[in-house]
């Protein structure tokens, strides 16, 4: 674990961000070490993003599964663009330029993943008739009245457990897919992040990070 929060840090101090959560850092790191396998995150980068960013996760494990290499193509034509804006405006000079693009990007990366989980979760959906079904039955198991609301089960009026804050703030950021993300990735029309025009909230390393230092997505990161 020492080596994985060792790489983290280095990778700050690499891009001159060393008053970010080390989260970050590893964000970059696993996105990085994706690309150069063309593999889906594993093992502790698995269960890191599981609980940081589901969203950055089904974004990699989507371009895994493609099983070719243009998805992968796609996302270092993304890195690279950054890289240029980066360079050709002078807002974030540091020590390795790649890795700082990989960094203002993970808010696109994040966008296009949560478009991935919108679309599963709108196949998961089941049809009409189907949730019509599942209610009736719920509904008469407890033989009605009000005990019956309690016996059939009630794990709907169960409160949820809050979850923890996040040490990786990432905003999913409004994308506009090309069409080879499009079709690499299998986000149609109907699923396209373009379509995500709310732009996610702003979270402590956000938008508005420590430091007063802008964040991922943003044009301000530090010199």
């Amino acid at each position: 674990m020492n080596t994985f929060l060792s790489n983290a840090r280095m990778i700050l101090r690499d891009i001159d961000m060393q008053h970010l959560h080390p989260a970050h850092g590893t964000a970059v790191d696993i996105v990085r070490w994706c690309l150069a396998v063309h593999g889906r995150p594993t093992h502790r980068r698995q269960a890191f993003l599981e609980t940081e960013s589901p969203a950055l996760l089904a974004y990699l494990e989507k371009l895994a599964a493609s099983g070719n290499a243009v998805g992968w193509r796609t996302l270092e034509d993304r890195i690279q663009l950054r890289a240029e804006i980066l360079r050709e405006t002078g807002t974030h000079s540091c020590a390795r330029p790649w890795y700082a693009a990989m960094w203002h990007v993970l808010p696109e990366l994040a966008g296009i993943g949560q478009a991935i989980l919108d679309q599963q979760a709108e196949k998961d959906v089941p049809a009409p008739d189907l949730a019509q079904t599942v209610t009736e039955t719920n509904g008469g198991a407890g033989g009605g009245g009000g005990e019956s609301d309690k016996g059939s089960g009630g794990k709907a009026g169960t409160t949820a457990k809050p979850r923890p804050a996040l040490r990786l703030a990432v905003p999913a950021a409004p994308v506009v897919l090309t069409g080879v993300e499009k079709k690499a990735l299998d986000l149609g029309n109907d699923a396209s992040a373009d379509d995500k025009t709310d732009a996610a909230p702003e979270g402590p390393d956000g938008t508005n990070g420590d430091g007063g230092t802008r964040g991922p997505g943003g044009m301000g990161g530090r010199r």
